[in-house]
């Protein structure tokens, strides 16, 4: 459904590249995450993906046909950004007959729909609304427009919590119903992990990682060792560890992903007990990124 080919994106202030070669694919009625630090290069990549930059190498196809300057595959994208893009003299009430005026999918109903969870008020204008408000009044807009691809940038950003359920859930039954294509970008990794099917972790304007779920939190293991008289020196010295902290007799330890040499190691070494532990989407990102870094982070 969304194909991204050797991206490149620099601009003319800055002679470096923005995105380097920048590679990932989104099957179509899926929900694909876009992740990184700040400055990792995702607003860019989504700048992209909607056409509102061109890119300077490489392409970007949705249905096998490009978006850039090309109106026919643009109208299938939604795109709600991470700050609000509409009128701020506009009323919320005005501003759905204008998406309805334009935009020949646009649903008037199934805004009303939405805004019956949502509960925005329609007489006030963008400028008097809240951040989440606005949040919510975009989403809602984009959302009955019944696009094919939804592109969305820090959605959450400013919403409460029951606001951030129900977006997210909202996201996730469209999906199952229309098979609606998702991309999203967030810093709240713990809320990604809920809906995502594969993910891309961008590390300075270039992919790290891009895989399913399961397999990149899986690049981390993190095992729970107890060792009744303290852990033997020859812990501290393994190489592979990019994680270790402990609190009294039990070691939390973090290593690239599981390791059935490890066990045996630690258990002829005097631990009484060894457990492997869930790790999330958050912490496989913490631990991948210092392990580019070539870092440890002890406790």
């Amino acid at each position: 459904m969304i194909q991204v080919r050797n991206l490149y994106k620099g601009y003319q202030s800055n002679h470096n590249f923005v995105l380097k070669d920048v590679s990932f694919r989104v099957q179509k009625g899926t929900v694909h995450g876009l992740i990184g630090h700040n400055g990792s290069g995702k607003t860019t990549t989504i700048k992209c993906l909607t056409g509102i930059y061109r890119p300077d190498k490489g392409e970007i196809l949705i249905d096998g046909q490009p978006v850039y300057d090309n109106p026919g595959t643009k109208e299938k994208i939604g795109y709600v950004a991470d700050s609000s893009q509409m009128f701020s003299y506009y009323r919320v009430k005005e501003l759905v007959e204008f998406y309805n005026r334009i935009f020949p999918g646009f649903l008037k109903e199934d805004f009303l729909a939405l805004n019956r969870i949502f509960r925005v008020n329609m007489y006030r204008k963008l400028g008097q609304l809240s951040k989440g408000q606005k949040m919510r009044v975009s989403f809602m807009l984009n959302l009955a427009r019944n696009p094919e691809v939804m592109i969305l940038d820090e959605p959450t950003s400013g919403l409460d919590a029951m606001a951030k359920k129900d977006l997210l859930e909202l996201l996730v039954t469209t999906v199952e119903n229309r098979g609606m294509t998702v991309l999203i970008s967030s810093h709240h990794l713990s809320e990604l992990e809920r809906i995502c099917d594969t993910v891309t972790v961008l590390t300075r304007g270039a992919v790290q990682v891009d895989d399913a779920l399961e397999e990149v939190t899986g690049l981390v293991a993190k095992y729970q060792v107890v060792f009744p008289q303290g852990a033997p020196p020859e812990l501290y010295k393994r190489q592979d560890i990019l994680g270790l902290s402990n609190v009294g007799s039990v070691y939390t330890v973090v290593l690239p992903g599981a390791s059935a040499e490890f066990e045996e190691s630690v258990k002829r070494a005097g631990a009484v007990l060894v457990e492997q532990m869930a790790v999330g989407l958050e912490e496989s990102f913490v631990y991948i990124n210092h392990k580019e870094e070539g870092g440890r982070a002890d406790g």
